[in-house]
């Protein structure tokens, strides 16, 4: 079964009549009426926290409601369309930012006097279809940048990345004594500004079990952060540890007998570039 574009679901979400074709199909489709459904709430959540906005701050529609004064909208950089564009997967033709210039009329478009294609009604839109969206279309877009810069797009979701953790230190693991294993440590400072040592290690075998440790460098003193299962862990450093004191990260080799100390047995270890 071919499904309905997603042009056409997003043209349909924003109020446009359902040709027979379309409206058969979606009867028929649980994904695309499922996808539908998910276009309209972006749709409802838009007006809703635009009508919002709008009410808190009239002169951001650009006129009281009485008196006829006037405010002034700025136009969104163009990157917000490109992940509007991005994130809702439209088509090339619609890749341009509809602000940057004025939209077409769907008005003054040529009407079509032959059908498009003999595909599926369903997969593609004719010739006029397609011209008659346009217009419509364009508008929709221009309308849902506006709302976004009356500073609504967190009724849409965010559409910029979440913040990444930052590495503020590595090192690559090096085997000690008969051992073959490698591996890495990176320390990540998180967005809430904890920090996170990330160990990595090519094998997970032990005669017992991994534990990872924070050495001084003379190894005299150590801090214990947890066991290591597979080949990837992931451990919170204490607010107040000084990694300056404890920049040697260890991998130990630790037998079942109940002793907290380290073993003694180092399969990896490496001194973090601080």
């Amino acid at each position: 079964m071919q499904h309905l574009h997603d042009d056409a679901l997003t043209l349909l979400a924003l109020g446009e009549e359902a040709t027979d074709e379309e409206r058969a199909h979606l009867e028929a489709c649980p994904r695309c009426s499922a996808d539908l459904d998910s276009f309209r709430r972006v749709v409802s959540a838009a007006r809703l926290a635009g009508a919002s906005h709008l009410d808190d701050n009239p002169l951001a529609a650009g006129a009281t409601a009485g008196g006829g004064q006037t405010g002034t909208l700025q136009a969104p950089d163009s990157s917000v369309w490109e992940n509007i564009h991005r994130e809702l997967n439209l088509d090339e033709e619609l890749k341009p930012d509809p602000l940057s210039a004025p939209a077409a009329s769907s008005s003054s478009a040529p009407a079509s006097s032959t059908a498009a294609g003999s595909g599926s009604p369903v997969a593609s839109l004719d010739a006029a279809r397609r011209r008659r969206r346009a217009g419509a279309w364009s508008a929709a877009a221009a309308a849902a940048v506006v709302v976004a810069a009356a500073g609504t797009w967190g009724a849409l979701g965010t559409l910029e990345s979440d913040p990444k953790p930052v590495a503020i230190a590595s090192v690559e693991l090096s085997p000690l004594a008969s051992y073959s294993d490698t591996g890495s440590a990176v320390v990540d400072e998180l967005p809430d500004g904890e920090r996170e040592l990330v160990v990595t290690s090519s094998s997970d075998a032990a005669r017992g079990y991994r534990e990872v440790w924070l050495l001084a460098p003379d190894a005299t003193s150590m801090v214990s952060l947890g066991t290591m299962e597979g080949t990837e862990g992931h451990f919170v450093l204490p607010q107040d540890l000084d990694l300056s004191k404890y920049p040697v990260v260890d991998i130990s080799d630790e037998p079942y007998d109940g002793d907290p100390a380290h073993s003694g047995d180092s399969i990896l270890r490496g001194q973090l570039d601080l």
